[in-house]
């Protein structure tokens, strides 16, 4: 082992600067992880093109690696040189959501619980240090890229379970981005009917290929007339806004059934966009509007069981895999409309 590791910081837009830093020692709960795959996730993309100003920022949330120190205390099973999975959310444990089990939105979550120079997750690197509860064991079959899909993974399994999709549902994913096809996945797992809104004529066809029950195209007649011609006139048990655009959660207030379920799962741009309702649907239909963010630690224990044990397959949604040294190469790509998860390898 080297005595510097190299890490990765966005400083402006298009702009990545390389960090050489001494490999830390962890402390007595806290483990060294040397990162094999880092996935780039909307967020990290969202930053490099400058529609999110957070600089600098250590990116990279999206890890897999192999597992080289553990601190004295630390309790895990997984051992020295095995494949694991980090999740560098911040779950400090003390905070109200924390105690009231909503550690996926941790009032300290965006504040460092240790010395760094510069903020962020720092997973886009040759190494990452880990408090001991973000460590989870993987099996060792699972590709390092695969493992890096975990935590998206983890994302929508919490949101599936807050919408509480049933068998025979009637489930619509708007778009058709990696996202809205791991909704697709698990909704299907559950047994609910899925259609999969898309105006890319490329990613439409990808969601049928991959189980979509139907597909609709919302420029080629109203969102939801298309909706309830599928339904039986219903509408949708549960609507799942995987696009950032304001205007799909409007328009599927008036696509959802009695009792309908609006989940607005991905963060809407610009953050100033703001949606204009009829209220009345909510009081006479009983219909829910709501979301999720992140993932809580079971979410996480859940998904990285799924693709270990081969149980949800995302090797589909791996569309590039390069090294860290071409960063900004993978970052154009991650950007670009025909890919769905870019990884960079260590």
């Amino acid at each position: 082992m080297t005595d510097t590791y190299k890490r990765a910081v966005f400083v402006a837009p298009g702009e990545i600067r390389i960090d050489e830093l001494p490999i830390p020692e962890p402390g007595p709960r806290q483990v060294l992880v040397k990162v094999k795959a880092c996935a780039l996730c909307t967020w990290e993309q969202r930053v490099f093109t400058g529609e999110e100003k957070f600089y600098p920022l250590a990116g990279g949330h999206e890890v897999s690696g192999e597992l080289v120190k553990v601190g004295q205390y630390v309790y895990t099973d997984a051992q020295i040189g095995d494949k694991v999975m980090a999740s560098p959310l911040i779950r400090c444990g003390y905070c109200e959501s924390c105690r009231r089990g909503m550690d996926n939105i941790c009032d300290n979550m965006r504040k460092s619980f240790r010395e760094t120079d510069v903020p962020g997750p720092a997973g886009l690197a040759e190494y990452i240090l880990l408090d001991d509860y973000q460590l989870y064991q993987t099996t060792n079959g699972a590709s390092y890229e695969e493992i890096s899909l975990t935590e998206p993974l983890a994302c929508v399994l919490r949101s599936v379970r807050k919408a509480r999709v049933q068998r025979a549902d009637n489930v619509v994913v708007v778009g058709a981005g990696v996202m809205g096809m791991l909704h697709l996945l698990l909704c299907k797992q559950a047994g609910a009917r899925v259609i999969v809104s898309e105006i890319d004529p490329t990613r439409a066809a990808f969601a049928r290929q991959m189980g979509a029950d139907a597909i609709i195209n919302p420029l080629e007649k109203p969102f939801a007339e298309q909706v309830r011609g599928l339904t039986h006139g219903r509408g949708a048990d549960v609507i799942f806004c995987a696009v950032s655009i304001a205007a799909a959660v409007e328009q599927s207030i008036d696509a959802a059934a009695k009792g309908g379920r609006i989940h607005v799962y991905a963060s809407i741009h610009p953050r100033s966009a703001r949606i204009t309702i009829d209220p009345n649907p909510f009081h006479s239909n009983e219909i829910v509007l709501t979301g999720s963010m992140s993932q809580d630690k079971d979410d996480v224990l859940q998904a990285v069981r799924l693709i270990s044990r081969g149980l949800v397959d995302v090797k589909p949604f791996i569309s590039l895999v390069l090294p860290f040294d071409r960063l900004v190469e993978a970052l154009q790509a991650a950007i670009r409309p025909d890919t769905y998860r870019v990884i960079v390898t260590m």
